[in-house]
């Protein structure tokens, strides 16, 4: 739990307040709108694949982290995150199987290890592919709407999560309403953007990607 954690919070634009300010808060029907799509959207979602920009503010530092890399998604629960600039890294879960790669390095796990290892992975996931952000037992939602994208605030319910995160956001593509931007605030202050580039939806996939080898 402790790898994994380091590895999705801490590998990486801080998250201004003002910025919010592009965004109002959607109307009655524009929620049932946004929520409508949103669900669709990932129900018809089968793979994705894009290259991501991620900017890591630690609060006791000054100096911004910026990594960039690649990341895979198959339906529906596979998915590989790796990171190829500084440095190499990588995050690989199939099913319930979880790989952390540093190079040197392989750690290889359950998400059956602990119950907040999997309802983290099931955020992850969500953030990926849009399921279950509005499942109340996870999250309160606060949907807005901006010019060019619409967002999802969503504030962690479950006492594990709200140990980690103060609030995640997620940017939606108007067009498609997949994920554009995630942004995570974390309890102690540092931050996360992650920002999807050239994303390749619905494309064919081999799962030879997302293999796990397990240490010996």
């Amino acid at each position: 739990m402790k790898n994994f954690l380091l590895f999705f919070c801490l590998c990486g634009v801080a998250f201004y307040a003002n910025a919010q300010s592009d965004y109002k808060p959607a109307t009655e029907t524009q929620q049932q709108e946004m929520i409508q799509k949103i669900t669709e959207a990932s129900e018809k979602l089968n793979s994705l694949r894009c290259d991501f920009v991620q900017k890591k503010t630690i609060s006791i530092l000054a100096k911004e982290m910026v990594s960039e890399g690649q990341m895979f998604f198959k339906q529906k629960d596979k998915l590989k995150w790796e990171y190829t600039k500084p440095t190499q890294y990588e995050l690989i879960m199939n099913e319930d199987q979880v790989l952390v790669n540093s190079g040197n390095t392989k750690n290889a796990m359950t998400t059956n290890s602990s119950k907040a290892f999997r309802k983290l992975s099931k955020i992850i996931l969500s953030m990926i592919n849009g399921s279950g952000i509005f499942d109340t037992s996870m999250f309160t939602a606060q949907l807005m709407v901006g010019a060019k994208d619409n967002m999802v605030i969503l504030n962690p319910t479950q006492k594990e999560m709200q140990q980690m995160f103060s609030v995640i956001r997620l940017r939606f593509n108007k067009s498609d309403y997949t994920v554009n931007v995630v942004e995570m605030e974390e309890k102690n202050g540092d931050s996360t953007r992650i920002e999807m580039k050239n994303k390749q939806v619905n494309i064919k996939l081999n799962d030879e990607i997302f293999t796990i080898t397990k240490t010996q």
